[in-house]
């Protein structure tokens, strides 16, 4: 009984053994050191170790040298006793001197070296000038520092539109000494891998040198989701070091966002062909296809013309779709056909529509075709050279017609003018015209206005052929039509009746041809008239004064109205002699 009680203790004693330590010496790194001079009492800290100088070597006499400098009589063998402390706890006292080795402690956590003493026949080991020094530095053990981070493609996905994601794990030792058996997991809360197994998810590292930095990438599905939803990605990852110990997990984290689609349906507008001639028709399509997730309700489609073009069949251009169930597609067509050229393109109005899915409503636009036209583009001006006359004035007409399509064209002319205007000269009609690109082509004509008024002429048109010469004819109206003012001079107002003058039946009407007298003159038509009189005949009347009066400016008179202008003469002045 006694032996196997005996055998017990042996074998427990054997099991309770620390086992050796399993790194190397030659594995350990040091931290950059912490230096100091230090004189008798002074005292150096790093972290959580102190070094306290205690004593130094003794002092000895002093003697002159050949230089009168005072040196130690012997020369002094440098030396200092230091004591180390861990946590304000004394765990060795040594003496060191400019030979010793650094004191390294068991567990290789600190380093301590005196680098410097004064000189052996420095004054500071004399008695009377003692206060010698030295210099210490103390290292610890450098350990390494893992950090790592986790990163995505994008931060914000769109389920269905997004089929998969990229997350990057990197992990970094930011330490200053290496790092081995270095482990990183990734945790994806829940997103499926795309492809493989979990092992992906992880990563083993044998040694990771200082500022060394590995990475991986994992691809993850972006899963079909109704609502918005975050998830949150998180990396782990940690290592030993050099003596085996293993350091705290380092994490990180990457926060993303997968929204659902919110256009739960493809709406496409969409032509046969974006490159046509002007003779040319094109149809258009537009088309629903539903996603896949939802039934789609109460579907209303709105789409509209653009003015280049002209409609070439019935369209109500507006639909009404009850049910759409997922994966079903509708569509339309209708056909147009461009009224002129455009070599850069028109671009057609986008089709809207409206729904209901997932008890929401939603709206969706489609995309805006362009279409290129290639033909001939007819540009017809019509001016005319005055924009107000007298009745019976003549009034040039000119026209300037120009293609400025990419297609040459035979083309002809016709203009018309309307009652009250007559041709004086030249033709309104121009045939046979051969339109070169920017090659402007001008006509010209005379009218004569026949009738007073504002008289607005018409337009000019244009016929020319489509790409072919002989192919299908467009008219064209021109851009203007010129508006011209007829003035008949003979109906301007007539002026106040002279003073003395009736007003009857019998009278002779006195009308002034244009211009009318402007209310700057002050003088009345009479006093003027009674005026020009008196210098007529100043040198016959003897009662008059010898001083002629200045003639003034006559009043226009109009045209035909000479005979009764003299009349008026010699009444004025039968009345003037009776004065």
């Amino acid at each position: 009984m006694k032996k196997r009680i005996a055998f017990i203790i042996i074998i427990l004693f054997f099991v309770n053994i620390t086992p050796a330590a399993s790194y190397s010496p030659g594995d350990i790194e040091w931290d950059t050191a912490a230096t100091g001079t230090l004189s008798k009492g002074g005292t150096l800290t790093n972290g959580n170790y102190t070094v306290k100088a205690v004593q130094f070597a003794s002092a000895v006499p002093g003697v002159k040298d050949i230089n009168g400098n005072i040196i130690p009589e012997t020369s002094v063998d440098p030396s200092v006793l230091i004591e180390i402390y861990k946590n304000n706890v004394l765990i060795k006292d040594l003496v060191m001197t400019t030979i010793s080795e650094p004191y390294i402690d068991p567990d290789y956590e600190v380093k301590v070296s005196t680098t410097g003493f004064n000189a052996r026949n420095a004054r500071e080991w004399v008695y009377e000038y003692y206060n010698p020094s030295a210099s210490v530095s103390i290292q610890l053990r450098a350990k390494p520092k893992i950090e790592v981070t986790v990163t995505t493609d994008k931060t914000t996905y769109t389920s269905y539109e997004n089929q998969v994601l990229t997350a990057t794990v990197t992990v970094k030792n930011t330490g200053k000494a290496f790092a081995k058996n270095v482990d990183v997991r990734l945790d994806t809360a829940g997103l499926e891998i795309r492809g493989g197994g979990t092992s992906q998810l992880k990563q083993y590292y044998y040694k990771m040198d200082k500022d060394a930095t590995q990475s991986y990438e994992v691809i993850l599905v972006v899963p079909q989701l109704i609502n918005e939803k975050s998830y949150t990605l998180r990396a782990d990852a940690k290592g030993i070091d050099a003596k085996d110990l293993e350091y705290k997990s380092a994490t990180g984290i990457a926060t993303l966002t997968v929204s659902p689609r919110q256009n739960f349906f493809t709406l496409s507008k969409a032509v046969s062909k974006d490159r046509i001639y002007l003779s040319n028709n094109i149809v258009v399509r537009i088309t629903v296809a539903t996603s896949g997730m939802f039934d789609v309700y109460n579907v209303h489609i709105n789409d509209s013309m653009s003015n280049d073009f002209k409609l070439e069949s019935n369209t109500p251009f507006n639909w009404t779709i009850p049910l759409l169930k997922p994966g079903e597609e509708w569509g339309t067509t209708y056909s147009i056909k461009s009224i002129e050229t455009n070599i850069d393109g028109f671009t057609l109005p986008s089709a809207s529509a409206s729904f209901t899915a997932n008890n929401k409503q939603y709206s969706a636009s489609s995309a805006s075709p362009k279409v290129i036209v290639n033909g001939p583009k007819i540009i017809l001006n019509k001016t005319v050279d005055k924009s107000v006359v007298n009745i019976n004035d003549d009034v040039n007409v000119t026209i300037i017609i120009n293609n400025k399509g990419n297609i040459a064209t035979k083309a002809e002319v016709k203009d018309t003018y309307p009652e009250g205007v007559s041709l004086v000269s030249g033709s309104t009609s121009f045939e046979g015209l051969y339109l070169e690109l920017n090659t402007p082509q001008t006509f010209s004509y005379t009218i004569r206005m026949n009738t007073d008024g504002n008289i607005i002429l018409p337009a000019a048109v244009a016929n020319y052929t489509n790409v072919e010469y002989k192919g299908e004819i467009r008219a064209v109206l021109s851009s203007e039509r010129p508006n011209i003012t007829v003035i008949d001079p003979s109906k301007t107002p007539a002026p106040t009746p002279a003073p003395g003058v009736s007003n009857n039946e019998t009278d002779i009407p006195i009308q002034t041809a244009q211009p009318e007298i402007t209310p700057t003159q002050n003088e009345s038509f009479t006093e003027k008239l009674k005026n020009k009189i008196k210098g007529w005949f100043s040198q016959e009347d003897g009662n008059e004064s010898s001083n002629k009066t200045v003639e003034p400016t006559p009043t226009p008179i109009t045209p035909g109205f000479n005979f009764l202008y003299a009349v008026m003469v010699l009444v004025f002045y039968a009345v003037l002699r009776r004065r």
